[in-house]
């Protein structure tokens, strides 16, 4: 029962973010650190609750980005005869991690808002203003130089929710203090940060449901079995059935796939004719580059497949 691997099995399974990306990381990064600095000084300065829990936030993310930045340079690792898969799911295993450090963050900041509603305070409101206005800036900047590199890429993913939630934090506080500005309501500001907690637990939860399936093996979301069935089978006549059909993904954007092949009677070289049209139409309908496909030609042969 002859089988085949897709054409670029050989070379590896190498999940490369280049140059480029890691760039952006180290951009994001030194962003962050900066605003963390600023916003930990100005809320000492004008005794803002909501500056400095800002800060703290700013911490949990830039360790976050930290890790994402390692796990991205492990994941280029080349394979090994012990790690045939290279370290691609680092990269989830990093993204899992953050989804979790989210989760603590959403309980830290709505613990802080819960106490500042009992016994609200109000900031210097103008230096408040001006530290946050400088924090909405950079945060835009770094949600910038990531946009784009994470629609594939879990790892990347990651990396730009804890972005955007600095970036939600930013608006919240800019809008807090307008309206303490105008009212003098000091609660406005916990109030906003609670809603600010519900976005980024939103966030976290999609991103950690991703990951959890990745570390599953689940099939990846729009591929099926009934579809990579029907793709192969609506392309090439000369397969009859295709079972044993298993996908997974190995990093974000991975998907490998191992499948039988049902066909009639014929040459071994008219076979493998087969195997490579159906290689190339998984990767072209289904976007499956890593298949591997076992011919079976008769009933009996189904049944000692259905054994391994």
């Amino acid at each position: 029962m002859p089988h085949s691997h897709d054409h670029e099995h050989a070379q590896g399974h190498e999940h490369s973010h280049g140059p480029s990306r890691r760039g952006q990381m180290l951009w994001a990064i030194g962003i962050t650190s900066s605003i963390l600095v600023l916003e930990a000084i100005g809320g000492f300065l004008s005794h803002s609750l909501a500056l400095l829990s800002d800060a703290g936030h700013m911490l949990t993310d830039l360790a976050a980005l930290l890790i994402s930045l390692a796990a991205m340079a492990m994941a280029e690792k080349p394979v090994s005869d012990r790690h045939t898969y290279g370290f691609a799911r680092l990269e989830v295993l990093a993204a899992f991690g953050n989804a979790l450090t989210f989760f603590g963050m959403v309980a830290a900041v709505g613990w802080e808002a819960f106490q500042r509603l009992g016994a609200p305070s109000l900031p210097d409101w103008r230096t408040m203003g001006v530290i946050a206005a400088i924090g909405f800036l950079a945060n835009a900047l770094s949600a910038w130089f990531l946009h784009g590199a994470h629609e594939e890429d879990l790892n990347m993913k990651s990396a730009w929710i804890h972005v955007l939630g600095d970036l939600a934090s930013s608006v919240g506080v800019l809008v807090g203090v307008a309206v303490i500005a105008k009212t003098g309501w000091a609660w406005v500001d916990p109030a906003i940060s609670l809603g600010i907690a519900l976005l980024i637990a939103f966030s976290a939860f999609k991103l950690f449901w991703k990951a959890l399936h990745i570390l599953l093996e689940s099939a990846p979301r729009g591929l099926t079995t009934e579809r990579i069935s029907a793709c192969l089978a609506s392309k090439i006549p000369e397969i009859k059935e295709v079972h044993h059909v298993h996908l997974w993904e190995v990093g974000s954007g991975e998907v490998h796939l191992t499948a039988h092949l049902v066909l009639e009677n014929q040459p071994l070289s008219r076979a493998q004719e087969i195997l490579e049209r159906a290689v190339k139409d998984l990767e072209k309908e289904c976007g499956i580059r890593h298949a591997t496909l076992q011919l079976e030609t008769s009933p009996a042969g189904r049944r000692r497949g259905s054994k391994k």
